[in-house]
This record gives structure tokens, sequence and C-alpha cells, in this order.
């Protein structure tokens, strides 16, 4: 009972920071899908994607569609935005839970989940909701559903394994496809069941899939034509891979760089087994068909990834799940190792663990702005739940698996409790908002013009127009009641170029989230990264 209280508070630390993720600000991608959101709940209109009165073709309805279910019943939040993403992301565990027992076994399944749900780019994409937050949820889903139904036949798997894909599809298009295609190509290879490779049943399949993303398909039509569903199948697909469309990167190592973060701190135990299950692809008599499947579609999905112009961390993200499963597969080996090589294998871990414990420390002695009682209450939880949990199991693969459960969550609840709220504080959104609501007097009414902060739009209690034309910024000036949120060109142009009198420039220091640079992240050094944003009030 001790050792399941102890385990209960390991993930219990997990847990709290999940939730301390969904009070932190929106930054760039994350802030323009909350206005979009915020737009639907406001218009009523849940079918056609708009942003600022302009049709949206970039991504698909999922993701508005769960934002918006939880701005209708919180608020513009940032709790009610994420809610639902956050909710639909966390189904990715049972699902990847559910394909490791089906292949493997139940412990698999669990290790499988844990290694997922503790790795360092879930936490992060937790927080900084991206349609790949909910992707690879969906994506998931497809794996153990179509999996299931090659392995067992049913046709509930079938249904649900394509629903998983039209899922997918629905949250960020036809890259939701690509692992389980590929997944269930080399399945079938493998077990050289050819025959299943050309039935119509497929054909059903790809129905199911249309029938899920037929909103997003009527959506782009018709606002966009034939050119909209081009988009979504092509363009923004293709287009991306060659650099037409997005993207300028020519580094062929950007997602094996990332690699080595995002599993944290399970990374060196995925890269072995990752050389465990390549090896065994020449030297076992016999492949597993399923292991075989999952990582041969990764790979080949990360080839082409890394061939493409347009690159991001978070593209990275679906294939932590499928490869926490490979992983999970190879847990005898690990086990072995822990008990014949101990020693080694416990070192290397235990190197990669005292690597986040020496971040954290310098995160909180070096660049935090002061020092307060959370580090402290936390660094003293890790310790005294270590020692207690030492003192009780003797099993060096669960006292692994412990500490390294306790080092990221404490490490993760600071940063997502104190440190990283207050980098975000910095935004100059929610200071020019601050500043509007502190001053404003009765009918007046804040405006935006020239700046891309979606946040704004998304915070406000009342709308903020964005001002597109000049000839509109020079009708609003005429009234006292206007607020301006705008640049320093824009800012020039007003006070020097026109005859309009100005009640009141607030500068606003700031500096965007996707902006982080060595000079901003040292407290020392953080004021000379700032740039200036204004908010002008006319008289």
């Amino acid at each position: 009972m001790s050792k399941n209280i102890l385990w209960g508070l390991a993930f219990l630390t997990v847990g709290v920071a999940w939730i301390f993720g969904l009070f932190i600000d929106l930054t760039g991608d994350a802030g323009l899908y909350a206005v979009i959101s915020r737009q639907m709940v406001v218009s009523g209109d849940w079918l056609n994607l708009q942003i600022n009165d302009e049709l949206y073709d970039q991504k698909p309805h999922l993701l508005f569609w769960l934002a918006a279910l939880g701005i209708e019943l919180f608020g513009n939040l940032n709790f009610a935005f994420k809610l639902f993403p956050f909710l639909f992301a966390l189904s990715s565990l049972w699902f990847v839970y559910q394909l490791g027992r089906l292949l493997f076994s139940q412990e698999a399944g669990l290790t499988a989940a844990l290694i997922v749900g503790t790795s360092q780019m879930f936490f992060l994409y937790l927080l900084d909701i991206h349609t790949d937050t909910i992707l690879q949820a969906g994506i998931t889903l497809a794996l153990w559903q179509l999996i299931a139904y090659l392995e067992k036949g049913k046709t509930g798997h079938f249904i649900w394994g394509f629903i998983g894909i039209g899922l997918a599809m629905l949250a960020k298009g036809p890259v939701g496809a690509v692992l389980p295609f590929f997944t269930v190509l080399i399945y079938l290879i493998v077990k050289k069941d050819f025959r299943q490779l050309f039935h119509p049943k497929w054909i059903l399949g790809i129905m199911i899939v249309l029938v899920v993303i037929s909103p997003t398909l009527w959506h782009l039509f018709q606002s966009f034509g034939w050119e909209g569903i081009r988009f979504y199948f092509i363009t923004n697909n293709f287009g991306r891979v060659t650099g037409e469309y997005a993207g300028s990167s020519n580094d062929p190592f950007f997602y094996l760089y990332n690699m080595l973060w995002a599993f944290l701190p399970w990374t060196l135990i995925v890269l072995a087994a990752l050389w465990f299950e390549i090896k065994s692809w020449f030297t076992s008599a016999k492949i597993h068909p399923a292991r075989a499947a999952i990582l041969g579609s990764v790979l080949i999905l990360l080839f082409v990834y890394s061939i493409s112009k347009g690159k991001a961390p978070h593209y990275f993200l679906i294939m932590v799940a499928p490869l926490a499963v490979v992983t999970a597969g190879h847990l005898p080996e690990f086990k072995n190792m822990a008990l014949k090589r101990g020693r080694s294998f416990l070192c290397l871990q235990g190197l990669v663990l005292t690597v986040i414990f020496l971040v954290f420390i310098a995160v909180v002695f070096f660049l935090s702005e002061k020092l307060t009682w959370m580090p402290v209450f936390l660094l003293a939880l890790l310790f005294v739940l270590s020692w207690v949990f030492t003192q009780k199991e003797q099993d060096s693969w669960k006292r692994l698996l412990f500490f390294s459960i306790i080092v990221t969550g404490v490490f993760n609840i600071f940063m997502n409790a104190e440190f990283i709220p207050g980098l975000f504080r910095y935004q100059g959104a929610r200071q020019a908002l601050e500043v509007f609501e502190e001053n404003r007097k009765p009918g007046d009414k804040l405006y935006n013009f020239a700046l891309v902060e979606y946040e704004l739009f998304f915070m406000a209690d009342e709308t903020v127009e964005d001002i597109k034309v000049p000839q509109r910024l020079y009708k609003l000036l005429e009234s006292d009641e206007t607020w301006v949120y705008t640049n320093q060109i824009k800012l020039n142009d007003i006070t020097r170029n026109m005859e309009y009198k100005i009640d009141t420039v607030y500068v606003i220091r700031q500096r965007g989230m996707n902006q982080l640079t060595r000079q901003f992240l040292n407290p020392g050094t953080r004021e000379k990264s700032l740039t200036a944003n204004y908010l002008i009030k006319a008289k």
C-alpha cells in the first residue's frame, strides 16, 4: 500500500503539471486558433471558419470545434480554449495502452502510455495547443484499431480504424492518413498477405473517412471552390515538402535533434529500443509484423519530413506514440539489462535525470527573476519521495521508472506553474489589455492596427476590431473613445504625418514567445531584448 501511495504521488506530479499548463497564455498558432474558435462561438456559424471576417482555409475543423465548445461553456479563457483539445489528446494514452497490450502485454501497454504521457514533447504541446496535439490522438486510435482488425478480423475494428483516420484528417489534413496507411501496407507485406492489399473493402474505409471529413470539404468548396479542395489534399501538404507553399529549411537532421529532447526522460531507452528493433530485422528468424509495420511507417514519414522544406518541432509529435509502443515491445530486454548490466544501464539513465535536474536548478537560480517558495518546496518533495521510495523498493527497474517520473513531473510543475507564465507576461497583447482595462472609460473601444498578435482578439472582454485600411483608422481617430494598439511605424504615421491629437501614448515593452533568445531568457539582459509596441488613446 505504501508503494502504491508513492506511485500515486509520482503520477500526481505529472497531472498537476498538465493542469497548470491549461492556464498559461496563448501564443503564435494557438492564439490564432483561439480567435477562430471564439469567432465561431460569437457568430454561431460552426461550419464556415473565419478570422477577423476573412475566410480561413489553413486547418480543418476538429480543433476549432473542441476549443469552441470550451469557450461556449466557460468564456474566452485560456483554460476554456485548451480544455477539450487537452482531453482529446489525453485519450491517446488509452489508445497507446490498448495497442501495447494488444501486441505485447498489459505491462508493455502501461509502459508505452507512461513514455508518451511523461515525454517532454507531450508536456509542451498540452500547454501550447496545436493541431498536432489532437492529430496524434486520432492517429493512435487508427493504429490501434487497424492493427486489431488485421490481427482479429472484426468489422468493428475496421470501422473505428477508419474513423480514427477521419478524425486525424479532420484535425490537420491528409497527413493524418500517412502512418496508418504505411502501417497496414508494411504489416501485410511482412505477413505476405498480398490478397488483402487489393481487397475492395479498403474503398469502404475511404468512404468512412470522406464522411468524417465532409464538413471541412464542404466549407472549403463553398468558400474557395475546387481550389480549396486542391489546397486541402495537395498544396498544403506537397507544398510544404517542396517549399513552394511554406518552409525553407535544408537541415536533414532537424527531427533527429528534436527527438533527443522530445522523449526526455526516456530518450536513451527509446534509442536503445529502436536499435534492438532494427537489429532484429536482420538477425531474427521471424520479424514481428506489427512492430516492423509501426516503426517502418515512422521511418518513412521521418524521411519525408526530413527532406521537406517546411519543418517545425510539433510535426514530430505524431511519431511519439508509435515509437513508444515499439519501445515497450522491448520491455524484457530492458529488464534484463537492469538485472544483468544494472550498473551501466542505471548510470546512463541516471545521467539523463541528472541533466534534467541540473537544468531545473539552472532555471531556478539563473533564469528566474526571483526565488520563491515553489521551487524550494518542489525540490524538497523530489528528495523526500525519492529517498522514501529507495527504502521501500529494491527492484532497480522500478526505481528507474519512479525516479524518471518524479523528476520530470516536478520539473514540469515548476515550468508550467511559475517559469513559463513569468515569461508570457512579456507578451504585448496581455500588457496592452491590462493598460486598456485599467484606464478605459465607458464607451471606449480598443482596435488593432498592423500588428499580428492574435491573443489580443481572444483575451479581450469585448470584440477588438482589426483595422485593415488607413481610411478606417482616420475615421476612428476622430473619436476620443478610440484606443489603437500598433507598432512604431504606424505610431510615427499617426503622430507626425497626420493632424490628429493624441491624448496618451503607452509604451508596451514586449517580446513574443515564439522569439525566445538567450538574451531574453537571461534576467540580466532581458530588458535589452524587448521591443516596443504602442497603445494610443485618441483625444
